[in-house]
């Protein structure tokens, strides 16, 4: 008979992967969207950036769900992602279910690798017989992210059922991140004790990526008294309808609201999938790059530490960190890359680079 330590180790890996998940979309939005050339296709800038933000949201609450139980995040070299992330999703063998998620610009099969990641689960298409499963970078045990989450809901309840909730719920609260160290769109982190709170933090990340019991809302009017909004990969399928959602349309239908304008022509031709060793002997470019992943880097490690007793660094890494990253990524992606035959524009490779004044420190 497995302990309950055993079985909240089992959850501890889950949600780990959970943050881990959460953290790979990030990049691949912001890539997108600041590949935008200024001036044009702002009413897509603005959804893309609105999903990015609440992916932000979706990272910090699966990082409170897992420091409530007593585990710990672990964000460092080893435990980011490295682009292309081959994302499959088990459980069932279904359609069109392994793909990769590249550092690409904005296109429309940028947009359609966005809906996938964001796929409702009740638009999941059963396979074919020989449809056979690749090996994959990042396994997500779920037909979707939000039945991922459900199965963690359920692992929950099972353990509240089987032992006292103090008992589960045993993390430091003091490791929680909550409002007065958040600020960012797209809803506030849920300080998670219980088994309450808990299924709350992960019934928001499922509502704003996917909608709910057939709604194509994502929830924030109720959980954070906010304007409604329609779930992620509906505003994601507005890019790629060219059309508005408006009230009464459903999960099934078009989005049959205003004409929203899009224009893929109008973004950077930068390399897909940068890497720091992409751009050889161009010096400037280098550096630029050098320079956004010793800031993103910075980040990174600001947000491990606001997991593990320092939540007030979170704010930081939000307000500095996140918004140094927009103005490089821009110079880097108007600027070609010196003696690329192909007459590609850089991109930043969202690599791990400690400062030199902090390697050691």
């Amino acid at each position: 008979m497995t302990t309950l330590q055993e079985q909240k180790q089992k959850l501890y890996t889950l949600l780990q992967a959970a943050f881990e998940l959460e953290l790979s979309t990030i990049p691949a939005y912001f890539t997108a969207m600041a590949s935008i050339q200024p001036g044009s296709n702002q009413h897509a800038s603005a959804i893309i950036r609105s999903v990015m933000m609440e992916e932000m949201l979706h990272m910090v609450l699966a990082g409170n769900v897992l420091t409530s139980l007593g585990g710990a995040v672990t964000l460092n070299a080893d435990h980011i992602p490295r682009y292309p992330v081959n994302l499959e999703f088990q459980g069932q063998k279904f359609q069109d279910r392994d793909f990769d998620v590249n550092l690409a610009p904005f296109s429309q099969d940028a947009i359609e690798t966005f809906m996938k990641i964001e796929l409702p689960t009740e638009f999941v298409r059963k396979a074919q017989p020989e449809h056979k499963l690749l090996s994959s970078e990042m396994t997500v045990p779920g037909i979707t992210i939000g039945a991922f989450y459900h199965s963690v809901e359920q692992m929950l309840k099972q353990l509240c059922d089987a032992y006292p909730e103090a008992e589960v719920f045993s993390g430091d609260p003091a490791h929680q991140i909550t409002e007065n160290y958040y600020w960012a769109g797209g809803g506030q982190p849920v300080a998670v004790t219980n088994l309450a709170s808990a299924l709350e933090a992960l019934n928001v990340i499922i509502r704003q990526g996917e909608g709910s019991g057939g709604s194509i809302a994502d929830g924030d009017a109720h959980y954070f008294d906010q304007p409604q909004e329609v779930a992620h990969y509906f505003r994601f399928n507005e890019i790629h309808q060219g059309r508005l959602y408006q009230p009464g349309d459903t999960p099934k239908d078009p989005p049959s609201g205003a004409p929203l304008p899009v224009d893929y022509a109008a973004a950077y031709p930068i390399i897909v999938n940068a890497q720091a060793n992409d751009y050889g002997t161009d010096a400037n470019m280098t550096a630029l790059n050098n320079r956004f992943n010793e800031n993103y880097t910075v980040m990174l490690q600001q947000i491990g530490e606001a997991f593990n007793g320092a939540p007030q660094t979170l704010y930081t890494a939000i307000t500095d960190g996140m918004r140094s990253l927009g103005p490089m990524a821009a110079l880097m992606m108007s600027q070609s890359i010196a003696g690329d035959a192909q007459g590609r524009h850089g991109a930043p490779s969202f690599e791990w680079r400690v400062p030199a004044a902090l390697d050691g420190a």
